[in-house]
């Protein structure tokens, strides 16, 4: 899959999770972007265009800050697990930069 966002990155292929995104930098940190992850990213950018570059700038510092990182959808069940990686949540990068998008979505109003 193609994740426009990271284009500036090095792709790099981890040959026990082809199926999820990873890159590297010029220093040579790597990071992993999960599904989930780039699932609540484009939510963001499609919702909160107007400050989606502040949240790859933040993206960026993460991965400029740490060598090994991996964006996932929920750090309690994350697709990969790896020692020595910090891992990090759209929320963990959006919170931090009041960037909020309201989840108005709710049961059916038709139950009993």
């Amino acid at each position: 899959m193609i994740y426009p966002e990271f284009d500036k990155y090095t792709p790099y292929v981890d040959k026990e999770n082809p199926f999820c995104n990873a890159y590297t930098t010029k220093e040579g940190h790597l990071f992993f972007v999960e599904p989930w992850f780039y699932v609540g990213l484009t939510g963001f950018k499609e919702k909160r265009a107007e400050r989606f570059e502040e949240i790859m700038k933040a993206i960026d510092e993460i991965v400029a800050n740490n060598e090994k990182v991996i964006f996932t959808g929920d750090f309690e069940s994350p697709f990969i697990v790896r020692d020595g990686f910090i891992y990090r949540e759209i929320h963990d990068i959006t919170d931090p930069l009041k960037i909020y998008v309201e989840d108005k979505s709710r049961g059916s109003d038709y139950g009993d």
